[in-house]
């Protein structure tokens, strides 16, 4: 007999079921029984598909080409028995809940059956326990089939962090710290310690101390500072620090991340410290190829500057003392023969057109001279500084101010040479892009630095201009300033003008990254 429904979905309680239909599978040799259960469970509100079977190999055959939530089974029957039909559904695979009912049992075959898997068993006169004892069955097959999920998933994610631990170039570890403690101890440490430290775990485990005797000592004094201050807002802790280097001819460095979180007895003070710690050495290493580099740069870059500064100077002489001179002899030529030829008008005509035009040759090489290397920077840089202020508003006719808390500064020629050009640069800057009316200049000279700043009340200047990769000014400003380990600020907001601040140390005067090279 076969009464057709709709296929039921997962297990869940009968109330689902109602609507949905569940798929039963009778093992029953008495068609009047069989009937009989079936008016139990549709009184009972239950809609199911079911089918009964009375052959050990039609059970087989069901179970392997058809779908079933619920058996059903009568304990005795032609030729085998139900623990003979729950062996078979059992090697199966199938996770089905099996229910007996029979019309006699003993109480020791009942129970042998619940050990072998049976979820439940009751008497063919006791039928009002059906419903109650299909819902306790479903139930009991949806945890299990629950609690197999979670512990696949478990197991799935301990199979996922063992892959992790043992491939990342560093370690996973538990610390504790706080408490009555006293000392910070390190409880787990993953498989990846044989590579980071060169020891098993179990030397961690079996000296939850001994992790912290791995890194130099400086490095560890500052992890316990950080351990005794407690995770930061957000519950992290980071640290840098140096592996001891036992023999080895490289500094290792490595880098650990971990989250804070209370013990679960939550009274004890003491923190649970998840997290990793990871090889850097690489990192490290390019780090500071990176500075070696930069430094590199900027010995090139001022060597650079002190030549081109010293080129300057010596065209410049070469500029005032040869050309210069000898305009200076033609202009007195030429006057002497103004003198000599007055009575030849035609003469003189051209004359004064040629001494026009050597006392416009002598002031622009004056004017290149000066722009090579003003001779007033050898009086000192306030000196020159201030005579710039006072060319720039003769040129440009902008407003300008410059003062000083001092009048006077011994301060090596390349260092003056460099806040000179850096407020030229300045200064051209905002003749080009400032639009400004005002400029002031201060020189403040304390004891260990010296600070140029330049404020301008123009239309100021964006972070998207400064980030420009044509900013040529602003770099070379900044590459000047940082020859002499100092460093440049440039500030300003829409309208309201353009800030340029310098400081240089006094002292560092870039002799010391340009004392020991050699003048070709």
């Amino acid at each position: 007999m076969n009464n057709q429904s709709r296929l039921p979905p997962s297990l869940l309680d009968l109330s689902h079921f109602a609507d949905e239909g569940l798929r039963i599978l009778f093992i029953e040799d008495t068609e009047s029984d069989y009937e009989l259960m079936i008016h139990r469970l549709k009184t009972g509100g239950l809609v199911c598909t079911t089918r009964r079977v009375d052959r050990l190999e039609d059970v087989k055959h069901a179970l392997e080409h058809e779908e079933w939530q619920v058996i059903i089974s009568d304990h005795r029957l032609p030729g085998f028995s139900s623990e003979e039909a729950l062996k078979l559904v059992r090697d199966s695979g199938l996770d089905i809940p099996f229910i007996i009912v029979s019309g006699s049992i003993g109480e020791d075959v009942a129970v042998e059956a619940m050990r072998a898997g049976a979820d439940d068993y009751l008497m063919k006169d006791k039928l009002a326990r059906l419903i109650p004892a299909v819902n306790r069955s479903l139930k009991a097959a949806t945890e299990r089939r629950n609690l197999l999920m979670a512990e696949k998933g478990q197991r799935e994610g301990e199979r996922r962090f063992a892959a992790i631990a043992e491939n990342i170039p560093g370690i996973i570890f538990q610390m504790q710290s706080g408490g009555d403690l006293g000392h910070p101890v390190v409880p787990f440490v993953s498989e990846g310690a044989s590579r980071l430290f060169g020891l098993p775990p179990r030397v961690f485990l079996e000296n939850p101390r001994y992790f912290f005797d791995q890194f130099e000592v400086p490095d560890t004094a500052l992890l316990m500072e950080l351990l005794v201050e407690g995770p930061e807002g957000d519950g992290h802790l980071t640290w840098e620090g140096r592996l001891k280097q036992h023999n080895r001819p490289e500094e290792r460095w490595v880098y650990m991340n971990a989250v804070a979180r209370p013990q679960a007895n939550g009274n004890s003070g003491v923190m649970i410290w998840d997290g990793v710690l990871l090889d850097i050495s690489d990192r490290k290493l390019a780090e500071q190829a990176l500075v070696e580099s930069q430094l590199e740069l900027r010995r090139v870059t001022a060597e650079f500057e002190k030549r081109r500064e010293n080129e300057r100077a010596a065209i410049a002489r070469e500029i005032h003392d040869d050309m210069g001179g000898s305009l200076t002899k033609l202009k007195a030529d030429i006057a002497k023969l103004n003198k000599e030829l007055l009575d030849k008008p035609e003469c003189i005509e051209r004359l004064d057109s040629m001494l026009e035009l050597v006392e416009h040759l002598l002031a622009s090489s004056q004017r290149i001279a000066k722009d090579l290397r003003p001779g007033i920077l050898d009086y000192g840089l306030i000196p020159a500084l201030e005579w710039q202020m006072k060319d720039f508003e003769k040129r440009t006719h902008i407003t300008g101010s410059f003062v000083s808390n001092r009048d006077d500064l011994d301060l090596d020629p390349e260092a003056s040479t460099a806040l000179f050009r850096v407020l030229q640069e300045s200064l051209t800057n905002i003749v080009k892009h400032a639009g400004a009316t005002r400029v002031d200049v201060e020189l403040f000279v304390s004891e260990n630095e010296i600070t140029l700043e330049v404020r301008d009340d123009g239309k100021g200047i964006e972070n998207a201009d400064k980030l420009k990769q044509t900013s040529f000014g602003l770099r070379g400003m900044n590459e000047r300033v940082q020859a002499f380990d100092g460093w440049l600020d440039v500030s300003g907001s829409q309208g309201k003008g353009t800030t340029l601040m310098v400081c240089i140390p006094i002292g560092s005067n870039a002799q010391s990254a340009e004392g020991n090279s050699e003048d070709d």
